[in-house]
């Protein structure tokens, strides 16, 4: 059984560093800024045993000001409810807060296994103030400092055993988070990606079946890269949500720009990246400059069009060729017309997540890919330069993920762009790969009498 452990305390008292140290990863983001957290974080905990614990860092229980905040306290209840082991994080440097003791009463009345966390004790040199958090009336207590990993290791060793009972385990449907603690290596990693506002967590909470993801019409709701792993036809993926590239850089604030420096960390470490697009609003050089970015990093791409709930099929077919005028060099990719809000279309979506994938890991023959070529150069041939024809002898596969092809001949150097993009929409075609880049390198053959 693996045991369910959530980070519950006021807003930046050091549950996200905690959660970071933890998990060894850095998927929770960290800074000197209150509300920094808002969707409920999942990870990880390794223990000496090889077993592993599922950690969720969730939102400060001590702010509701705005309506973002007030869905990010219901998200924090979501996870208490959900765990076997509450980690309490107070703060040693600020010293004992009234509304710890609000928070300590919350913790009660789930009547769940709760460890008070005396945090950032490395800057306290008075006793007293530390002992004023035992007033809180908790009869498990640590002292650590999440940023200098002390009292880390006593804290997993006399506290988050993994041999506990669990409580309310909840049947696994034919979509549900994955509780089981699977390779991550077997999953497809997914990030969703788009402007801000343009649906991403709604199309999340409306895949996984449940309001699992903060949403509201305020850009920007989205701050960190939130990791759901879900099943769906006996698959497992990961479903990233990120938080949207913001059009105005200039009115971006320190955190905003780590924010989309996350958002690419993201695309970087998924397996297929799935670029949400706006119906009601023309293609821009912001999803130009995403969609460039995300080809360049040799991900899998499924283009998805949010809240078409109200379009016909003329609408639609003139949004699919501005698409394909405007983001052409993605014509390999397939094109779905959603509406996360309304549930439509949207499980379709999963079909071109496979294909992508499996067209990125796909293994081609040497013989297979130097045919293929050869009809290329009979249908179309290179140009001529400086009296002789360049010539292409035989063509192989480099790697995979994204397939990179890698053709031999002579005075390849001299290929022309619109040569080497014909020969790449050729493979297109002929291997009839879809939602995967295809990489052409050129290799030139050495004269063996040159010394």
């Amino acid at each position: 059984m693996t045991p369910i452990i959530v980070l519950i305390g006021r807003t930046n008292v050091g549950k996200s560093t905690l959660f970071n140290m933890l998990t060894k990863t850095r998927n929770a983001l960290v800074a000197n800024y209150p509300g920094v957290t808002r969707d409920r974080q999942y990870g990880y905990c390794q223990f000496e045993s090889n077993q592993k614990g599922i950690l969720i860092d969730t939102a400060g229980l001590d702010i509701t000001i705005n309506e973002i905040e007030k869905k990010a306290y219901k998200q924090t209840l979501i996870a208490i409810k959900e765990a076997n082991i509450i980690l309490f994080i107070v703060d040693a440097k600020e010293g004992l807060m009234p509304q710890e003791f609000e928070i300590a009463k919350k913790i009660r009345i789930y009547e769940k296994k709760t460890i008070l966390v005396i945090n950032k004790i490395d800057s306290i040199r008075d006793i007293l103030s530390i002992n004023e958090f035992y007033s809180l009336g908790f009869e498990k207590i640590q002292q650590i400092s999440s940023s200098h990993n002390q009292g880390i290791q006593e804290l997993i060793k006399k506290y988050l055993n993994p041999s506990i009972n669990l409580k309310n385990e909840k049947d696994n449907t034919k979509i549900s988070k994955n509780k089981n603690v699977e390779s991550e290596k077997s999953k497809i990693k997914i990030a969703f990606i788009g402007r801000p506002n343009v649906g991403k967590s709604t199309l999340i909470n409306s895949l996984v079946k449940e309001k699992r993801m903060i949403t509201c019409n305020i850009p920007g709701t989205t701050l960190d890269s939130i990791s759901i792993p879900i099943k769906y036809n006996l698959k497992s993926y990961i479903l990233i949500d990120t938080a949207g590239a913001s059009k105005n850089k200039k009115n971006l604030n320190n955190f905003q720009k780590y924010s989309i420096i996350k958002t690419l960390q993201t695309i970087e470490k998924s397996n297929i990246v799935l670029l949400i697009i706006d119906a009601n609003i023309e293609v821009c050089n912001q999803d130009l400059s995403l969609a460039d970015f995300i080809l360049n990093s040799g991900k899998g791409i499924v283009i998805a069009v949010n809240k078409c709930d109200k379009l016909n099929s003329v609408n639609k077919k003139r949004i699919k060729e501005l698409i394909k005028n405007n983001l052409k060099f993605l014509s390999f990719c397939r094109i779905h017309f959603i509406s996360a809000l309304y549930k439509k279309g949207i499980f379709q979506i999963f079909q071109s997540i496979d294909e992508a994938y499996k067209a990125s890991q796909i293994k081609i023959s040497t013989s297979i890919l130097t045919k293929n070529m050869h009809i290329a150069i009979k249908k179309h041939q290179p140009p001529i330069v400086r009296g002789r024809r360049i010539k292409l002898k035989y063509a192989h596969l480099g790697s995979s993920n994204p397939p990179k092809i890698i053709i031999h001949g002579n005075q390849v150097k001299y290929l022309t762009a619109p040569y080497k993009r014909y020969l790449i929409n050729f493979f297109y075609e002929a291997l009839k790969i879809k939602g995967t880049p295809i990489q052409i390198q050129f290799k030139e053959n050495l004269n063996p009498y040159i010394k």
